[in-house]
């Protein structure tokens, strides 16, 4: 199925220096949705043309200006906190410049560490493995995850810093010939999977599908997609961080060049990302999944749509991460398959898959599995009633 993309540009940023011209909107959500701070989405083009103008702002009910963002396919974004069952007015005001604002979520393509995408937000980071390390033979099939202590910076930057730099790395050969232990404590005092202060990743990934990649399953066995071929960054920041990832084409049963596609995007506050997954070449319907491993100490909790997994992660004492999907319509998957926790649900070729994956750090947020479980299923409630955007 394909998917139009249509780039706005500089659009993405938007503006303040209001004037008399404003539009009202009126945000509600919907009786029984969960009250979870949220970004409000609604169609730019009429607000744009309505107001005559190429940029605009967003104020609050007390007419404070709020950040706000034109996504790559037209939508005006804009921070909502709406109680279930309540309806919050904001306002949106022409204006003839353009404002940046501080960039919550973001992320980029590092072809220095073998084309990993990585992303962010406030509160937890993300990576997807790139074609130089299929290149390579590793088998990294699945989302790895950065825990990060909140912050509104970005500290990914940071992270891979070091790590890939060769002026960094010539020095550790230097030390080496001179004292493995020296070079080893050399190292230690950049790694990104040791936490300075910023954050870290200790989460393995390898053969398996991470934190919540779909995927297909065929008699019990999960048919793991490796890494991906082509990416382009749609979204980046301040709200919204948007990749489209195309993978190279590969045999699924008797369909021999089988394309996947995925759109990715995480917004600010989240600890979820959104995704959509389609196919080309598929001809027959399959059972599609989503989940992630379960290894030793770990503990899963499916309470379909939504699963989660919680994860001890590598290191000595770096705390636990609390893993989740949500998928509309999924049932739990009885048993363990190839050793991960699923949801699983009937895929037709011409389907969109549509499904939440993140998680959280037990150090900084929802501290037991029953506070995370508890989030989830708000997640999933304001998934399936999202907040309603009318003009007014």
């Amino acid at each position: 199925m394909k998917k139009p993309i249509l780039l706005l540009g500089l659009a993405t940023l938007l503006a303040a220096c209001s004037d008399d011209k404003t539009v009202e909107l009126a945000v509600a959500n919907p009786a029984g949705g969960a009250s979870l701070s949220q970004l409000a989405a609604v169609p730019a083009a009429p607000i744009l043309e309505r107001l005559g103008a190429d940029y605009v702002y967003v104020a609050d009910a007390s007419g404070r200006e709020i950040p706000s963002q034109i996504t790559y396919d037209g939508l005006l974004l804009f921070p909502a906190d709406v109680a279930a069952g309540s309806e919050s007015i904001y306002t949106v005001g022409a204006s003839d410049t353009c404002r940046v604002y501080p960039r919550l979520a973001s992320g980029r393509l590092y072809p220095e560490r073998a084309d990993d995408i990585a992303w962010e937000n406030e509160a937890v980071g993300f990576r997807i493995y790139g074609p130089a390390t299929q290149a390579k033979g590793e088998r990294a099939f699945g989302y790895d995850i950065f825990f990060k202590h909140r912050s509104d910076d970005a500290i990914l930057p940071v992270l891979y810093k070091d790590e890939t730099d060769p002026a960094v790395w010539a020095r550790v050969d230097s030390l080496r010939a001179i004292d493995p232990k020296l070079a080893q404590d050399y190292i230690d005092s950049f790694s990104y999977h040791i936490d300075h202060g910023l954050g870290m990743d200790c989460y393995a990934v390898g053969p398996t599908l991470g934190d919540g990649v779909a995927a297909f399953v065929e008699n019990d066995s999960i048919l793991f997609a490796w890494c991906y071929d082509k990416a382009i960054v749609l979204d980046n920041g301040p709200l919204r961080f948007t990749v489209k990832l195309d993978f190279a084409p590969r045999a699924i049963g008797s369909d021999s060049t089988v394309v996947e596609h995925r759109v990715i995007s995480l917004d600010a506050g989240s600890y979820l990302n959104r995704q959509s997954t389609w196919f080309d070449g598929l001809t027959s319907g399959r059972k599609i999944a989503a989940g992630m491993p379960v290894r030793e100490g770990g503990t899963y909790e499916a309470d379909a749509p939504a699963l989660a997994v919680t994860d001890l992660t590598q290191g000595p004492d770096n705390g636990t991460a609390l893993l989740g999907v949500i998928m509309p319509g999924a049932a739990a998957s009885e048993n363990l398959v190839q050793g991960h926790a699923i949801l699983m649900k009937d895929f037709a070729p011409t389907d969109t898959l549509t499904h939440h994956w993140g998680f959280a750090w037990d150090r900084e947020a929802f501290g037991t599995m029953e506070a995370w479980s508890a989030h989830l299923s708000d997640a999933a409630k304001a998934a399936e009633k999202p907040l309603i955007v009318t003009i007014k």
